[in-house]
C-alpha cells in the first residue's frame, strides 16, 4: 500500500472515529451498536454506561431500543453475563407487543434496522434452543413488516438485508441495488456476516469517498469498520477477512506443490536403510488430505466430514465446510473411464443435499483431481456445471505426468466412499 494512501486512510480514520464518538456520547443506541461493531476502549466504555441505564428502565420506560442497547451489551463477551438477564425480562416484554399500534404507527423494532439488530445480536447469544423456535417466529414477522417500510438504496437497508439473511428469511446475499459497497465489509470484522466478496480497492475507495463530511455517526462507525476489514487485507492478511473468492483461488494454486512433491525413483540420501519415497494420490482420501493440509493453516476454522440434514435414511457428510464462509468444499476423483456425464450428475446430486433450505451452507466449490489428466474433456465438464446454483467454482487439479497409476487408481465399486455426497444411513 503506498505511503500516501496509508496518510489518506488515518486522516479519514480520525475523522470518522471523531464523528462515531460524538454520537455513541449522545445517543445511547449508537453507543451500543458501535461498542458492538468498533471495539475500542472508549465504545466499550460508552456501552456498558449505556446498558446500565436501560436495564434499569420499568414500566413506561422500557423502549425497543433499550432492549437493543441490552442485546448489543449481550453479544460481547466481557457484558454477556452482566446483562443477559434484563435482556431477556425485556425480551419479552417486546415479543408480546404488536407491530403496528391502533394508528398503525410501527414499533421501535419494524422501523429501525438498527433496533432489529440488537435484538437479533442478543437473542443470537443467550437464548437457548428451546425459546430460538419463539423468537424465530416473532422475528420474522418483524422483518417482514419492516421488509415494507425499509425502502433501497441505504445501509439501513442493507442492515435489513442482512437481519433477513441472519434470521433465516431470506437466502440471497448479494447486494442490492444502491447498497454502499462498503456496507457488507463493516458487518464482516465483527464476523455477523458473510464476507465481502469485493476488492479491497473498491471498499476503499466507497469508504472513502465523502468520508470527511459524513454527519451521521452510526454511519461513520461502519465505514471505520469497513475501511479496518481493507487494511487487514491488504497489509496484515488477517484470516478473518478471508472470502469465497480468496478460497477458490488458493485452490486454483494447488497444482504448484507438486513442483516439490516427492516422487523418488532411487533414495535421496544415502542413509543406511533409506529407500525411495512415493507420495501416491490414488483416491479420493489421498486428494482430501492433500487440500485440507493446504487450507487448514490458512483457515483455522475449516472443517471435514460435517453431517448435514438428513434426507430420508441418508445421513450426507460435506467434505470440506467453511462455515463463517456458508462454503462447502466437494473433493471429487474422476477416475480413468468415469464420464464426464456421470460425474456432472453425481455433482449436481450432491448440491441438492448440501444447499437445501435447512442446511448453513450456500455455496460449494467443487474440487477434482484428474486422474486421467483430460484437459480435452475439461472444458466439457465446467460447461455441463456451469448454472447450478449454489456452485461459485470448479477447480481441477491434473495427475502430474511423474505420478504413475496404480492398482489404487483403478475405479471403485458401487457403493465405496467415493458415492455421492458421502451418504450414510440416518440413525
Amino acid at each position: 500500500m503506498k505511503t500516501e494512501s496509508h496518510m489518506l486512510i488515518k486522516d479519514a480514520r480520525e475523522v470518522l472515529l471523531k464523528t462515531a464518538l460524538a454520537e455513541a456520547e449522545q445517543n445511547p443506541l449508537a453507543a451500543a451498536f458501535l461498542g458492538w461493531l468498533v471495539r475500542n476502549d472508549r465504545m466499550l466504555a460508552l456501552m456498558e454506561d449505556a446498558a446500565a441505564r436501560a436495564a434499569t428502565a420499568k414500566g413506561a420506560e422500557r423502549s425497543s431500543r433499550n432492549v437493543a442497547v441490552l442485546g448489543f451489551a449481550c453479544g460481547v463477551d466481557s457484558l454477556k453475563a452482566q446483562f443477559t438477564g434484563e435482556f431477556m425480562r425485556q425480551l419479552d416484554w417486546s415479543m408480546g407487543r404488536p407491530n403496528f399500534a391502533t394508528g398503525d404507527e410501527p414499533c421501535g423494532v419494524v422501523a429501525d434496522p438498527l433496533n432489529f439488530a440488537g435484538v437479533v445480536v442478543g437473542a443470537e447469544n443467550v437464548l437457548s434452543d428451546e425459546t430460538r423456535k419463539g423468537f424465530g417466529q416473532w422475528a420474522t414477522a418483524v422483518w417482514n413488516d419492516a421488509d415494507a417500510l425499509i425502502e433501497d438504496g441505504s445501509w439501513r437497508r442493507g442492515l435489513l438485508n442482512s437481519l433477513g439473511l441472519r434470521i433465516g428469511c431470506a437466502k440471497d446475499n448479494r447486494r442490492q441495488d444502491g447498497e454502499p459497497i462498503w456496507f457488507a465489509a463493516a458487518l464482516q470484522r465483527p464476523g455477523w456476516v458473510t464476507p465481502a466478496e469485493t476488492s479491497v480497492g473498491a471498499v476503499l475507495k466507497s469508504a472513502l469517498t465523502e468520508a470527511a463530511v459524513v454527519s451521521d455517526g452510526f454511519e461513520a462507525g461502519l465505514r471505520l469498520a469497513s475501511l479496518d476489514w481493507a487494511v487487514a487485507r491488504a497489509m496484515d492478511f488477517d484470516v478473518n477477512a478471508l472470502t469465497v473468492a480468496d478460497v477458490a483461488g488458493v485452490l486454483q494454486r494447488v497444482p504448484a506443490v507438486f513442483q516439490r512433491w516427492t516422487w523418488e525413483d532411487k533414495p535421496r540420501t544415502a542413509r543406511q536403510g533409506a529407500e525411495p519415497r512415493r507420495w501416491h494420490i490414488e483416491n479420493e482420501y489421498h486428494f482430501q488430505s492433500l487440500l485440507y493440509a493446504v487450507l487448514k493453516p490458512l483457515i483455522p476454522a475449516l472443517e471435514e466430514e460435517q453431517y448435514l440434514p438428513a434426507t430420508g435414511t441418508y445421513q450426507p457428510r460435506a467434505d470440506l465446510c467453511i462455515l463463517a464462509l456458508e462454503l462447502v468444499v466437494e473433493v471429487k476423483f474422476w477416475y480413468q473411464g468415469k464420464s464426464v456425464k456421470d460425474l456432472t450428475e453425481e455433482i449436481a446430486a450432491d448440491l441438492t443435499l448440501y444447499l437445501r433450505p435447512d442446511s448453513p451452507y450456500r455455496k460449494v466449490i467443487v474440487a477434482i483431481w484428474d486422474d486421467g489428466a483430460r484437459t480435452e474433456e475439461q472444458s466439457e465438464l465446467k460447461r455441463g456445471l456451469k448454472g447450478l446454483n449454489g456452485l461459485v467454482d470448479v477447480v481441477i487439479v491434473n495427475r502430474p505426468s511423474c505420478m504413475s497409476l496404480t492398482n489404487g487408481n483403478i475405479p471403485p465399486k458401487e457403493g465405496n466412499r467415493t458415492g455421492s455426497a458421502r451418504r450414510k444411513k440416518a440413525k
